[in-house]
């Protein structure tokens, strides 16, 4: 009897293995109309994801769903951030999830801090309350905000959690080559620029810790 148990435990070890290597995956999303459909995603496959749905979906969504980060400060000094992120903003749903949300702005470059490899610039609006404001210029970048601010983008669409991360990772690596691919980092202090960016709210801290997604000096 225990040889058999022994013999069926294999069995279904390996039969696991195989499922979870060959599943197709559902993104929800119709090519065509732009609502949930059909199209499908190999295991894994995240590159391939951004491809197709970067410049179709995900671009159009960042622009159409941004917020002036000066209105959205405002907003929630006024009526708190979990008031900002039901206007504004985007949950998961789990306890004790935090509001992501989307913004914009014209800044100017306080401080370049490049001592560690999680960069960043500090900078400056006209009415940026008693919050620091920081964009990540890595080359270490850490953080699922441009994830979990993208209302179409969902973990069932994936294989399991490893697949989800990787997202999350190739994300922020995509929005902060882009953001950066004219901007010398070196250079920037005292400059003007205009970004787009995810953050999560930052709760009881006084930073809010901007992950770009596009950026230009002007």
């Amino acid at each position: 009897m225990a040889i058999t148990k022994f013999i069926l435990m294999i069995f279904f070890a390996i039969l696991v293995v195989l499922m979870t290597s060959c599943v197709m995956v559902p993104i929800d999303r119709d090519v065509d109309s732009g609502t949930v459909g059909s199209a499908v995603i190999r295991a894994r496959d995240v590159n391939e994801y951004l491809e197709d749905y970067w410049e179709q979906y995900i671009v159009p969504e960042i622009n159409d769903r941004r917020v002036s980060l000066e209105t959205l400060i405002q907003t929630a000094q006024s009526n708190g951030w979990d008031y900002a992120g039901g206007v504004y903003g985007e949950i998961r749903g789990e306890i004790g999830a935090s509001y992501t949300f989307i913004v914009y702005g014209t800044v100017v470059v306080r401080e370049t801090n490049t001592e560690s490899r999680n960069g960043f610039i500090i900078v400056e609006t006209e009415n940026h309350g008693a919050y620091e404001i920081r964009i990540s210029i890595g080359p270490a970048l850490s953080g699922a905000a441009i994830r979990d601010s993208l209302r179409f983008v969902d973990f069932n669409q994936f294989v399991n959690q490893v697949d989800f991360a990787r997202l999350a990772t190739e994300l922020n690596n995509r929005g902060n080559q882009r953001a950066l691919e004219n901007a010398d980092i070196f250079a920037l202090d005292g400059k003007t620029i205009e970004f787009t960016g995810a953050f999560v709210a930052p709760g009881d801290s006084d930073v809010i810790s901007i992950m770009p997604i596009f950026l230009e000096v002007k």
